[in-house]
């Protein structure tokens, strides 16, 4: 809870005073739980010093978007996140984590966690936070609670708590995660 809280401050002072992320780059990687070709943006902030170590955020989208929700929408929790990594110099990464559907099931739990282990490869990676609105909220919960020891903060801005009883997307739900409803 403490990391919560304090993400969650830190997003909104970061919202005052932003920084600078340099242009998206694209990035197509094949997921080596299935072989699939699976997406995600990264922006670097600017100036960018390969250097240095960088922190990580990792931003998920909601239910019916994808990558992109984070990086084009200038208002809301995606700006919002955006203006923190840039303010704090950390590398910005927004997968598509099985796209519209995948409430953090299995593969694309595998997939976030094959896009840090490429990125500590590329860059000097410090600590790892997600971040996330609505379903994405939820999966930056869940992929946190998954991963306590890589994770150092999670922010989730209007999520879900309860799969089971949520009425809405169950098939997006049983297609992530398996299994029926009851």
């Amino acid at each position: 809870m403490k990391h919560f809280l304090l993400c969650t401050a830190v997003l909104v002072a970061g919202w005052l005073e932003a920084g600078e992320l340099g242009p998206p780059k694209d990035i197509s990687f094949q997921a080596v739980v299935d072989g699939t070709t699976q997406r995600y943006v990264e922006l670097l902030p600017v100036p960018f010093l390969a250097e240095e170590p960088h922190h990580l955020m990792v931003a998920l989208h909601g239910h019916g978007s994808d990558r992109w929700q984070f990086v084009k929408l200038n208002s809301g929790s995606p700006a919002a996140a955006r203006a923190v990594a840039a303010k704090y110099n950390m590398i910005y990464v927004s997968p598509d984590y099985r796209a519209k559907t995948s409430w953090m099931g299995p593969k694309a739990e595998a997939d976030v966690l094959q896009i840090i282990r490429a990125l500590r490869d590329r860059y000097r990676i410090g600590k790892v936070f997600v971040v996330g609105g609505s379903m994405g909220a939820t999966s930056s919960l869940t992929f946190a609670a998954l991963h306590p020891d890589l994770v150092a903060g999670a922010v989730a801005c209007n999520g879900l708590a309860n799969h089971l009883e949520y009425e809405r997307f169950q098939d997006a739900i049983i297609a992530s995660f398996g299994g029926t409803r009851r």
